[in-house]
C-alpha cells in the first residue's frame, strides 16, 4: 500500500507540472510578449522647431520629438525626455548620463569620438542672421571684427571663433543671442538655418539672414557608448520611417513655409 501510495502522489505531481504548460490543443506556449525598452533621452528644448516647450501645453514638441517618437513605435522604445541645456547636453552623453540625445546634434568627429550616432536624419548648416536695416553684413567675410552671438557647444560657435577679429559671445540659449541681436546688443547670430529661419519667421520686421549657408552639416540622434544594441534599434526604426514617408511628412508639418 505504501509503494502504491507514494506511485500516486508522484503521477499527480507530473501532472501538475505539465498542465500548466498545455494549450487546448495539447502544445507548448512559449510565446512571451517582451516590453517596450524604456530609455532617457536629453534635449535642448529651446530651438524651435525641432524641440522647444509648448507654453500652452508645457510638453516638450518639434521635428525632433515627433521623429524619435515615430521611431520609438518602431523600435518598441519608451521615452523619458529631459530638458537640459546643450553643453551640458554633451557633456552628459560623453559620461552616460543619458541613454541618447535629439536636438539638432550635429555629426562632428569630435562628437563621435565621445558617443555614437545613429544614421543621419536632415541636413543643415549654419546661417547668419541680422537685423533688417542692417547693410554692411552680407556673408561670412564682412563678419570680420563684428560682435557675433552663437549658443555654447554648438557649431555655430565653433565657426563663429573662426572668423578673424570677430568678438564672440556665447550663450546658454540661442533665444538669448537673439534677444541681444534685436536689443542691438550684438551684430550677428550664426545658428542652423531651420532655427535662424525661424527666428526671422517670428520677426519678419526686425530680422533677415544674409549670405548663404555656411557649412553643410548632418543631424544624428546620440547614443551612449556601450548602448550598441539601442543603436541598431534606432537605426532600424529610422530606416522604416524613411521608407514610408514619415520624415517628408514631418518636413511639411515643421520647415514648410
Amino acid at each position: 500500500m505504501k509503494k502504491l501510495t507514494w506511485l500516486a502522489v508522484a503521477v499527480v505531481a507530473i501532472l501538475a507540472l505539465a498542465l500548466p504548460g498545455c494549450s487546448n490543443g495539447g502544445t507548448t506556449d512559449t510565446t512571451t510578449t517582451a516590453g517596450p525598452l524604456k530609455i532617457r533621452v536629453a534635449t535642448d528644448a529651446t530651438w524651435a522647431p525641432f524641440e522647444y516647450v509648448n507654453e500652452t501645453t508645457k510638453k516638450i514638441e518639434g521635428f525632433d520629438i515627433d521623429l524619435l517618437n515615430a521611431i520609438a513605435a518602431k523600435a518598441n522604445l519608451e521615452i523619458e525626455y529631459i530638458n537640459v541645456g546643450f553643453d551640458p547636453l554633451l557633456a552628459g552623453m560623453a559620461q552616460g548620463t543619458y541613454d541618447a540625445a535629439i536636438s539638432s546634434i550635429t555629426i562632428t568627429p569630435e562628437r563621435a569620438a565621445q558617443m555614437m550616432f545613429s544614421d543621419p536624419y536632415f541636413t543643415a548648416g549654419q546661417m547668419i542672421t541680422v537685423k533688417l536695416n542692417n547693410t554692411t553684413i552680407t556673408g561670412q567675410a564682412s563678419l570680420s571684427g563684428k560682435k557675433i552671438g552663437a549658443q555654447l557647444g554648438t557649431t555655430g560657435e565653433v565657426l563663429a571663433k573662426d572668423i578673424p577679429n570677430a568678438t564672440v559671445r556665447s550663450y546658454d540659449e540661442i533665444g538669448l543671442a537673439y534677444q541681444d541681436l534685436l536689443n542691438g546688443q550684438i551684430d550677428a547670430v550664426i545658428c542652423d538655418t531651420p532655427i535662424a529661419n525661424n527666428y526671422v519667421k517670428k520677426n519678419a520686421t526686425a530680422l533677415k539672414t544674409v549670405g548663404s549657408a555656411l557649412s553643410t552639416e548632418d543631424y544624428g540622434i546620440a547614443v551612449a557608448k556601450g548602448k550598441q544594441d539601442l543603436l541598431t534599434k534606432i537605426n532600424s526604426g529610422l530606416s522604416q520611417i524613411k521608407s514610408d514617408g514619415t520624415i517628408e511628412q514631418l518636413v511639411t508639418k515643421w520647415l514648410a513655409g
